[in-house]
């Protein structure tokens, strides 16, 4: 049986890769929440602690079309397979999409290929093994996302899919993992990033998380010293072993939380500390090097005459030059895009969500604005976390959208009707308006789409 379905997912993935020419990205599970699951450990993908009762198999070819209904005609056309096996103390999935991909800044088009190849390819694997119920070690090519929100600041899945090996303890209301995966900066120059994320459940309302994250390269060009392992060691806190070695590397610290304040709403924050010092904070002068980003939200769910609602309103900040660092060998980013919010540092923004469900319709309005400090050609003012903050016009006096301030909206408005009886497809029509405000012009644009996918994934698109 087992000789069988990998001789049929050879032959796919070399007929599919021939035919095609490049690989699309894997579309994920269904957009998680946690108000709709009993495991309240906000770390995605969901996989259960619990072992299998019994062996599962599923394979299933996938769709994702999309095209914009206006002159001149641009979109996607991906197809691809899907294959989970799991039985008691094992899982596996394995998959992608093939096909083109536009240039469209409002399609899904994170591939592993940077944004200017439309035949962009992103295969997906995740492979995870589960002795006992308190313990599961997962290795693959995939993304992952810490929190509750729309977005996250701690890992998001908006970037780019990369190598990693994780592991997942769980004692009572407790969850911890940790997990390396391996980055590239946008020159191919490798490095990694460690990551801690601890979860408690306090009674039957109260979530509370830690965070914490280095990003680290295989030499130091400062001490010249060779890949230190130390950061491996699961149990050892980063901070304090960053000190120990003497390293200049990205450490990250964060605190999450959530509060069920009703059966189906819950309100929920996280905090991310890269540099602090207290001193110039009380002073108030505006000190470079305090950065910082902040996350609020409140989502909700209900039905009402047979219609299920899910809503959601969400503002996130972050200071200038948060995330980043001496050069982009040690920013928080992997390739061309970030880990954490997509807007990368120095902006603000409002993102609010309301989706709509009866029977197979299904309805979603998504609206963000809010505003971005941009840099100059020659100075960093702190938004482009690429760029080394040595380059900044000053140490002090340093505010929130400082450069040329740039005002953006976004109003995504799409229908979907699910055809459960052909492999989970939907078709869909939706229309987005985009408008952007700088110093020096304006643009809006609005981009009419018709299509149809298999719906259980993620939506990548900011």
């Amino acid at each position: 049986m087992y000789i069988k379905w990998m001789m049929l997912f050879v032959g796919i993935a070399f007929g599919a890769a021939s035919f095609a020419q490049s690989l699309g990205f894997l579309q994920q599970d269904s957009p998680y929440d946690s108000l709709r699951k009993s495991d309240r450990f906000p770390v995605l993908p969901a996989i259960s602690m619990e072992p299998s009762k019994v062996p599962f198999e599923r394979f299933m070819p996938w769709m994702d079309v999309a095209l914009k209904t206006s002159i001149p005609l641009e979109g996607k056309v991906q197809s691809g397979f899907l294959l989970d096996y799991e039985n008691p103390h094992l899982f596996l999935r394995l998959g992608f999409l093939a096909g083109y991909n536009s240039n469209l800044t409002s399609l899904n088009n994170n591939g592993l290929s940077e944004k200017e190849q439309p035949r962009q390819w992103t295969p997906n694997i995740r492979f995870g093994v589960k002795p006992t119920k308190y313990f599961n070690t997962q290795i693959g090519f995939d993304r992952n996302f810490y929190g509750e929100g729309a977005r996250s600041l701690f890992l998001s899945d908006f970037g780019k899919p990369y190598p990693f090996a994780s592991t997942r303890f769980n004692v009572g209301p407790i969850n911890y993992q940790a997990m390396l995966a391996y980055l590239f900066n946008n020159s191919g120059q490798q490095k990694f990033n460690m990551s801690h994320f601890i979860h408690a459940s306090i009674g039957k309302r109260i979530d509370l998380q830690l965070f914490e994250a280095v990003v680290f390269n295989s030499g130091d060009t400062i001490s010249h010293r060779s890949f230190d392992p130390s950061y491996l060691n699961p149990f050892v806190v980063i901070r304090p072993q960053e000190y120990a070695i003497g390293s200049g590397d990205n450490v990250l610290l964060g605190i999450g939380a959530s509060f069920k304040l009703s059966k189906r709403g819950k309100l929920y924050g996280q905090f991310v500390l890269d540099d602090f010092l207290l001193d110039a904070f009380l002073s108030k002068s505006k000190y470079w090097g305090n950065k910082f980003a902040g996350q609020l939200g409140w989502k909700h769910q209900f039905s009402k005459n047979q219609i299920k609602y899910l809503t959601r309103i969400e503002a996130n900040t972050a200071r200038p030059y948060t995330f980043s660092h001496l050069g982009d060998a040690l920013s928080y980013t992997h390739g061309s895009q970030v880990l954490a919010h997509p807007l990368g540092a120095n902006f603000w923004e409002v993102f609010a969500q309301c989706k709509m469900t009866k029977n197979s319709w299904s309805v979603l309005a998504e609206v963000s604005f809010g505003e971005q400090g941009v840099d100059s050609s020659a100075v960093n003012f702190g938004g482009n976390i690429y760029l080394p903050y040595t380059n900044r016009p000053y140490d002090y006096g340093i505010s929130l959208l400082q450069g040329k301030s740039t005002f953006f909206h976004k109003t995504r408005i799409n229908i979907s009707y699910g055809l459960k009886k052909f492999f989970l497809k939907e078709v869909f029509c939706e229309v987005v308006i985009q408008h952007f405000k700088s110093f020096s012009a304006s643009n809006t644009t609005l981009i009419p789409f018709v299509g149809i996918r298999t719906p259980i994934f993620s939506d990548y698109r900011f």
